[in-house]
């Protein structure tokens, strides 16, 4: 009897802690909070478990509803116990500025399981010497002389689709497949030395695709329970293989760039000696970065990122811009005329002058969307302000750019593929943000445009494409996992070619 009442008094007192905790927890987030009387949801202001069920058990959809949070409660909105979101496209400079501190919200630096990659960096500081050390590799001189490989790469695919794809068979064509292998052996290239050699794989079977669905959804997951990257880490393949197959690319793609920058390393990657280009991870490796930031580990994070960002976005976009124009022959007549007017070799510099051709490339983008999931900053040092309100300084702070990027009123018809809108319009650049803005804008923007001008400028020159089961479906967001995914059930952009000119 005495244990069963010592048991009760226990239980007891284990409750009315737990009660008292619960009590506490909620009073200081709605009460006490410095943020407690910005709108929004109280759940929101509560828990994340809010932002898990819209993100994990909804698949996705944390972005979207956070555009319905706007509408419901106005410009500023706790979408979180320690964030703001604000949707305002005139206010994007003021928060991705380029001047003054903006560190990371540590919490999304749990996304990838704590990489150390520069997206990842929270603090500033560090953040600023990793940049530094990879930007010259995508400023505009270094990207001007990486042209050849380019149009190498491009050339290449051309020549697989008129012979594999044309007539007589008319065999169909996986186009965003297709996009990606390109943009992969692009990028690898860039970085190894060696390309990846995903357009010799028979109808691009082999692409990273499968590997970065893999590692994003389950990013979604790891930002609620940092562990488990650095669980998935330590499991030996035939494990992860034998248990949940469907994470293995997750590990495979992380091993492999390590392993990759083990091998420069070592000396058993030679290639870049052959190359006409600086290949960047051989750079880097012989750089006056410190010894710890060259580490594997390391640099294998800062791979996966370069690699990552420099084939999905890119790739995206030519497929969202493929569909579109595919869909609209007298567009693709008008890009045709127009890319017919440039003599010589197709010259990213050149053809970035087409007016056209211009707002193709920059529809092809903003209807792409690029990052689709908001992202954090946070002023340590300054109390920001948003009209009446008054931020307190280390408040994680967030917009989307896909919010300015489908504005109606900047965008008139946002969801229609339009090029005449950048044609004489130079206003609209501002607002221009897949590549985000301030001193953390993606790298890649000169190698994406590279690869863009010259990707639609030949490829649409050369064939007529005609779609295959296909639908606007197939490229329209419907799950935002860092990037935009369509229905899972959609086979992507799939085209048949009408002929080759």
């Amino acid at each position: 009897m005495a244990w069963q009442l010592d048991f009760l008094t226990a239980f007891a007192t284990v409750a009315t802690l737990l009660v008292f905790y619960v009590s506490f927890l909620v009073f200081q987030r709605l009460v006490l909070s410095p943020l407690a009387n910005f709108p929004g949801p109280r759940l929101a202001a509560l828990t994340n478990w809010y932002e898990f069920y819209y993100d994990v058990i909804l698949q996705g959809k944390f972005t979207s509803h956070i555009q319905q949070l706007h509408k419901q409660y106005g410009p500023i909105v706790r979408i979180t116990p320690t964030e703001l979101h604000i949707d305002d496209p005139d206010y994007f400079d003021t928060l991705y500025s380029r001047s003054g501190r903006r560190d990371k919200y540590s919490y999304f630096a749990n996304r990838f399981g704590g990489a150390s990659d520069s997206f990842s960096t929270v603090h500033h500081d560090t953040h600023r010497l990793r940049r530094k050390a990879i930007s010259p590799f995508f400023s505009g001189s270094n990207i001007q002389s990486f042209q050849p490989v380019i149009r190498s790469k491009v050339a290449k695919f051309c020549y697989i689709l008129a012979t594999q794809y044309a007539a007589p068979d008319h065999a169909v064509v996986p186009l965003s497949r297709a996009w990606m292998a390109l943009t992969t052996d692009v990028i690898t290239s860039y970085a190894f030395a060696t390309s990846y050699d995903q357009l010799d794989s028979p109808d691009f079977v082999d692409t990273l695709h499968d590997a970065l669905v893999a590692i994003y959804v389950t990013g979604h997951f790891a930002l609620h329970f940092p562990i488990v990257f650095p669980i998935l880490d330590r499991l030996p393949d035939w494990f992860v293989r034998a248990a949940q197959p469907d994470v293995l690319p997750v590990v495979g793609l992380r091993k492999d760039l390590a392993r990759r920058i083990r091998e420069i390393r070592e000396g058993r990657n030679t290639k870049h000696r052959e190359a006409a280009h600086p290949t960047i991870f051989h750079e880097l490796l012989g750089s006056d970065l410190p010894e710890e930031e060259k580490k594997d580990a390391r640099l294998g994070d800062e791979a996966q990122l370069i690699v990552a960002a420099g084939l999905i976005t890119t790739s995206g976009a030519l497929t969202v811009g493929g569909f579109h124009l595919i869909s609209n022959p007298e567009m693709v007549a008008k890009l045709r005329d127009e890319v017919r007017s440039v003599e010589g070799e197709m010259d990213w510099h050149v053809l970035e002058r087409l007016p056209y051709l211009r707002g193709c490339v920059h529809e092809s983008i903003r209807l792409s969307h690029g990052i689709v999931t908001r992202d954090p900053r946070i002023a340590p040092e300054e109390e920001l302000r948003y009209r009446e309100w008054r931020i307190p300084a280390g408040t994680p702070v967030s917009m989307t750019t896909v919010d300015v990027l489908m504005n109606a009123e900047i965008f008139p018809e946002p969801e229609r593929f339009r090029p005449e809108r950048w044609m004489d319009n130079p206003g609209l650049e501002r607002y221009f943000v897949p590549f985000g803005k301030g001193s953390r804008q993606c790298l890649g923007i000169n190698l994406a445009m590279a690869e863009l001008y010259i990707t639609f400028a030949t490829v649409f020159s050369r064939f007529d494409f005609e779609l295959f089961e296909t639908d606007e479906s197939d490229v329209r967001m419907e799950h935002a996992y860092l990037v935009p995914y369509p229905k899972w059930e959609s086979k992507g952009v799939r085209v048949v070619i009408k002929g080759i000119l």
